[in-house]
């Protein structure tokens, strides 16, 4: 019945109210899932990192989408935040990749 208190607008109405649906607040859940993925950050009901690189690439993948869904149906804010987000989690994404070939350059170079 708390259900009924919060739709009534009674006790506790307001609290935990979801953020508005917006296309940013879209962006940013995909991205936190990303970075959950990708052992970035902690699971916020466990507390704990894990690493899955394939969810990590299927939300990447998704956000690849959003962008050629809504070409052109973008705000240039939108764009810019779509574009560097998708660009931050791919770097990171390379990065977690065995032998990206960075430690392997970085040792073999001499002073």
């Amino acid at each position: 019945m708390a259900a009924d208190h919060e739709a009534t607008g009674g006790p506790g109405a307001g609290v935990g109210q979801p953020p508005p649906a917006t296309f940013e607040f879209l962006v940013h859940t995909l991205f936190t899932q990303a970075l959950m993925a990708l052992g970035r950050i902690p699971n916020p009901i466990t507390k704990q990192s894990h690493r899955n690189l394939q969810t990590a690439r299927h939300f990447i993948e998704t956000l690849g989408m959003l962008e050629q869904k809504t070409a052109g149906n973008l705000s240039e804010d939108e764009r810019r935040l779509l574009e560097e987000i998708q660009h931050q989690l791919r770097m990171m994404y390379m990065a977690e990749q065995p032998g990206d070939g960075r430690t392997a350059a970085a040792g073999s170079q001499s002073p």
